[in-house]
This record gives C-alpha cells, sequence and structure tokens, in this order.
C-alpha cells in the first residue's frame, strides 16, 4: 500500500470519490418523523416540526417547520377514512422521488417542475404516527380489529368470526340491543280490555323478538 496520500491537495482520486458519494449518501433526506403545529382542514395540508434534528459544527440544530404539508389519508374504492388532526400530533413525513409542486397545482407527476429529488419542500405526511417505542398503544389489542380513542375506552371492535363491539359512553351498543330485543321476548304483557276488563292479548310478535335477540346475542363480542 502506498503511503502519503492523504492531505489537501495528495488524496487519491478513489478517496475524494469515496468522500463525495458518502457526504451525498448523509446529505439525503428520507423519512422522518414530524409533529403538527397546525392544520388546515379545508386544503387537508399542515404546518409540521420534523422532529429529526440534523448535526452541523458538532451540535445538533433544528430544522425549519415545513409550510403546507400535504396530508394523506386513505381513500380508495370510493371511500375515504378521515380523522381529526390537531397540534402535537405526530406524522411520518415522506419525501418524493421527483418534486410534486406542479402536480398539487394541477399539473401531473410526469412534469416535474425542477430537479429537486429527496427534498425537504417535497414531503408528505402520513397519518401512521412517528412515537418512539417508549410510547406504544395503550390497552393493545391482539386478538380484533380496533377503531378505537387512544386509551381504548371508546371503540369499534370486530372479530375474524364476525362478532361486533361499538363502546360508547354508555356501554356497547349490541349489548344494549340485544337485551332489549329479549326484554321485549320475555315480556308477559297482557292488555285487558272491554267493559269487564276480563278479556287478554298477549305480545303476538314473541317468536320474532326471540328470534331477533338470538341474532344480536350471537353477534356480541
Amino acid at each position: 500500500m502506498s503511503m502519503g496520500k492523504r492531505g489537501k491537495t495528495t488524496n487519491a482520486e478513489r478517496e475524494r470519490i469515496a468522500i463525495q458519494a458518502q457526504a451525498e449518501r448523509e446529505s439525503m433526506i428520507g423519512e422522518i418523523p414530524g409533529r403538527v403545529v397546525s392544520f388546515d382542514p379545508v386544503k387537508q395540508t399542515i404546518t409540521v416540526q420534523p422532529t429529526y434534528r440534523p448535526v452541523h459544527d458538532g451540535k445538533p440544530v433544528d430544522m425549519p417547520e415545513l409550510q403546507e404539508v400535504p396530508v394523506r389519508f386513505p381513500r380508495a374504492g370510493g371511500f375515504i377514512m378521515t380523522t381529526p388532526v390537531k397540534s402535537g400530533d405526530m406524522v411520518t413525513l415522506r419525501p418524493q422521488m421527483r418534486s410534486s409542486e406542479e402536480y398539487h397545482t394541477g399539473g401531473s407527476h410526469e412534469s416535474p417542475k425542477d430537479t429537486r429529488s429527496m427534498s425537504l419542500s417535497g414531503m408528505e405526511a402520513f397519518l401512521d404516527g412517528g412515537e418512539s417505542l417508549t410510547n406504544p398503544i395503550e390497552n393493545f389489542n391482539s386478538e380484533n380489529f380496533e377503531i378505537r380513542s387512544a386509551d381504548g375506552n371508546f371503540k369499534f371492535e370486530m372479530s375474524e368470526d364476525g362478532k361486533f363491539k361499538i363502546v360508547g359512553a354508555e356501554g356497547n351498543w349490541y349489548e344494549l340491543v340485544a337485551q332489549l330485543a329479549e326484554l321485549l321476548a320475555a315480556d308477559g304483557l297482557d292488555v285487558k280490555f272491554g267493559s269487564s276488563l276480563g278479556t287478554t292479548h298477549a305480545l303476538q310478535n314473541r317468536a320474532e323478538y326471540t328470534a331477533i335477540g338470538a341474532k344480536l346475542r350471537a353477534m356480541v363480542l
């Protein structure tokens, strides 16, 4: 191995190329978490503070707040799933391979306005969180599908075998409806009528109430 190749003007060509490639790689921006500063529900864009802090001159520094970052909600097949976006929420920021400014102003992805690539200015926000492993989801349900509040107290839950639970402030909706149908089916209501009050009339649809109650009960999770 030859020596004496390092220095301000004596680096070997392969070393200069390696340093340039490393610098370019380290300057690239990939996916990073960010914290919502504000949300515009009309435009569906956010102002967001990236939480990643690059190091300059040996010290970590804050990245600038990003303005008018598009927020991506699940949207397919004629359906959209939305959720409120609040200040302080975590999002995942994903850069675009090419500038998307033209696309978002009525153009197309095929005609980028400039040659920006993997740029902070091309970030889009995805609502899949960004919290660290020190802040896991509370009361995680490892058995069933859920759409729920953060603490899990209120939720829509569905099991693989077709049972359901909708839990609100007053309890499980399916449980309450099943109880109502069961009470109707079990009710021994007699309605007396006539001058002598001696003729009675029982519930005519008791069998149907019983069948409905059984179906509801079978779906209660």
